[in-house]
Order: structure tokens, then sequence, then C-alpha cells
């Protein structure tokens, strides 16, 4: 049946068919909209002008209103009858009540997917219980990793018609609950990963035990973000001459010239060995313009004494004494990070004529060197994502950090870390069955 509105005469003689113009998903229906007023418009000729009458414009307009109104509540009568029905034989993929708005807004996605899923597909309200429970376990697995995927699955598990996975995509398009599922779930990712940072090298027996090369350096190889959005890695433990090799080629040298550097060494002639190299590039008119933080990760155990400031300086100092290096446009900033100064070191670090933390400046080429506290990098990362955890009202805990340390090798984990990483799996496991 095809969706239609019928202005009326007094009695429902109608005299005029036009479209609805309003969205009902799933809904057929024909409404008939009856007016005194329509008898005039008849008597002068003028009908077939009822759309561009200003009197039976608003008359139209008034009677659109109601419908939308009349299929919202249809639509989430329906809606919760479905839902319910799935919650009835135990096939709707969530328990309980959404814990926080990112749970409210996932939830809202699948629900509108899922009920659009029913609508349009025929097989999937014909498939047995089983096979219904399994595709709403994918659509629910397809709207937490993304529309892409969700798409995907719609296609070659549900294999509904082409005209409908338009119909569907639309829809997604449309909504920004997605795209607020993908965003906040980056931002608590984030905000857990600090916490398990801070669980990492902050605790008595983690720290104790945390490496720095084995351990951490691999940890924040992936996660550059925490000292700044702007970054890429560009180059893991190697040495300077690697280093050297990375700056040039993003500035466009060729694998000749590359192939054939010779080695950068310090001013004492010795091989240095740097654990982080990240780079970004300034937007700017020709596009020309970097920056390059090198970081050097110094176990929690170790504090930043005057040798790892001395340590981090040589480092600077080699490239700014090799011509190579040398480009305008190019910002290198060297780093020290750890837990803690000793005495001598935190008064180099708080020098009140430079910025915090801030050892070293040098011009030509542009050269900054800092030492900080993981405390520093956490806090400064938080700062960063501060007003998308106020809007989402969101909280890292410990178990949720120790979850997402869970996907970490646990070779980079304490003892006492990876048994608390059991623990939450027992609780959870007990509570799954």
């Amino acid at each position: 049946m095809e969706r239609k509105m019928m202005l009326c005469l007094p009695g429902r003689f109608s005299f005029y068919e036009m479209q609805p113009g309003i969205q009902a998903r799933g809904f057929n229906f024909t409404a008939y909209l009856t007016s005194d007023y329509f008898q005039k418009l008849v008597d002068n000729n003028t009908e077939a002008l009822a759309e561009l009458d200003t009197v039976s414009t608003a008359l139209i307009n008034a009677a659109k209103t109601r419908m939308r109104q009349h299929f919202r509540e249809r639509e989430a009568e329906r809606s919760r009858g479905k839902i319910q029905e799935w919650k009835d034989a135990k096939i709707y993929p969530y328990e309980g009540p959404a814990d926080n708005p990112i749970d409210v807004n996932e939830r809202q996605v699948f629900d509108v997917v899922a009920l659009n899923l029913a609508d349009y597909s025929g097989d999937f309200e014909k498939a047995p219980v089983k096979q219904k429970k399994l595709i709403l376990q994918l659509v629910k697995a397809a709207v937490e990793s993304g529309p892409s995927n969700l798409l995907s699955i719609l296609q070659q598990v549900v294999d509904l018609p082409e005209t409908r996975q338009e119909e569907l995509a639309d829809l997604l398009r449309k909504t920004s609950l997605t795209s607020v599922i993908n965003a906040a779930k980056a931002v608590t990712d984030r905000l857990e990963f600090l916490r398990a940072l801070q669980i990492l090298v902050f605790e008595a027996e983690s720290k104790k035990q945390l490496l720095e090369r084995s351990q951490l350096h691999r940890i924040i190889a992936q996660e550059t973000w925490i000292f700044g959005e702007q970054f890429n890695l560009a180059s893991d433990d190697e040495d300077l001459t690697a280093v050297l090799k990375a700056h040039l080629k993003l500035l466009g040298k060729d694998r000749a010239e590359l192939a054939a550097l010779e080695p950068v060494l310090d001013a004492e002639d010795k091989t240095a060995i740097v654990d982080l190299m990240l780079s970004s590039r300034v937007p700017t008119a020709t596009d020309d313009e970097r920056r390059h933080l090198v970081v050097e990760l110094k176990r929690p155990s170790q504090p930043i004494n005057e040798d790892v400031i001395a340590q981090i300086k040589k480092y600077a100092k080699a490239v700014a004494l090799d011509q190579r290096f040398k480009h305008t446009e190019v910002v290198w900033d060297f780093v020290a990070v750890s837990n803690t100064f000793t005495r001598d070191a935190e008064l180099e670090a708080r020098n009140p004529r430079m910025p915090r933390g801030m050892v070293l400046e040098l011009e030509e080429p542009k050269i900054r060197v800092w030492a900080k506290t993981w405390g520093e990098i956490i806090a400064e990362a938080e700062g960063r994502l501060t007003f998308y955890r106020k809007r989402l009202e969101y909280q890292a805990t410990d178990d949720e950090a120790l979850r997402y340390l869970r996907s970490i090798n646990s070779d980079y984990l304490s003892d006492e870390v990876k048994a608390r990483i059991a623990e939450i799996d027992e609780v959870s496991s007990k509570v799954d069955s």
C-alpha cells in the first residue's frame, strides 16, 4: 500500500491527493484531512492550488505535525514491544540498565539498527531463535567497532536488499550517535590507559619490576598520543643515525642518499641509542615545517639525576653539531622521563628563567631539552581530555584500567598486576555464568 494524504470535503469526499511528506518507518497508511475551508477552494475552482493556499497549507502542516506525533508514539510502542520480545527470548545482547552515557548511546544505535533489521529483513524474522541471537550479537559487535563493519555484516550475514542497505546507511549517516560512540570510546580508552600507566609506574610492586626498555618502552610505543595528538612514531629504540635517516626521509631524501650516510656519533664518538623519536608536520602554506620529539624513558625506580640530564643534553648536542640535521623549518625537542627527580636535577629543571622542565635551549637548529616526571606527562594528557571526560561523566577505575592492561603482552607486566588481572577475570567469569 502506498502512503497517501487525501484532502476531503465535509462528509469525507476526497478531492485532492498528495504525498504525506513525513517519516514513518515501517508504516503504510492513507491519511484523510477534512475541513470546511476546502469547500471554499472547490467553490472557487482553486482546489488544484491547495498546496499553495496559505490557509490550506497551515491545515496540512498541522496535520503533518499530528501524524508525526502519532507515528512516533506507534514506533516507540512497537520498538518497546519488539525489544521486550527479544529480552523474553533471551536473545537481546545487553543485560541490565546502561551504566553511563556511552552505554546509553551505544544501545540507542543498536536499537535503531536492530529494529530496522527486523522491519526490512523477512529472513531475519523467519530465522530460528539461535540464528537471531547470533545476528544480534554480530550487530552489537559491529556497532561497537564502527559503521563500516556494521554495513558489511548487514550485507554478508543478514543479506539485506541493496536498497534497504542504502536506507540504513543513510540513517546511520544522519544520526550523530555512532560518531558519539566512536569518539567517546577513544576518550574512555585513553582515560583507562592513563590510569593503567599510573598503576604501572607509581604502585610500589609494579614500578619495582618495570624495566625501561623491555616493558615500559614497548607500552609507550603503542600510545604515543600521550605526548601530543600530533605525533607519529618515526623511530623506535634505534641510534641517532636511524633518527637522522628518519628525519631526512620525512624531508624527502631518496634511498640512495640515506644509505650513504655516515654514522652519527656523540661528543665522545660513541653511538647513542634513543628510545623513541616522534614526528609531526606543522600545517603551513609550504607544508614544510616539522617538529621532532626524542624521548628517553627511564624505569620508574631510576630518578632523573644530573647524569640523566647530561645524557639527554648529549643527544641534543650531537644533533646540534651535525650539519646534516640542520633545517630551518624543523624544531627538535628532547625529553627525559621518569617518576622523580633528585634534588640537584630538580633545581636544574625548575630554572625560573625557562619554562618548567626545560634544561637547555639552542637556536640553530631550534632545539629544546626537557626533563619531566610521569606525573607531569599524565597530568598534561589528562588536561587535554578533561573537557570530554566531564561531558561523558566518566572516571576510569582500577578494574577498567587493568582490563586495558590485559591486552598488553604479559611479559611487560609485573607479577602483582598479572595477579590482579586474573582476579578480575575470575570475578567476571562468575558473573557471566
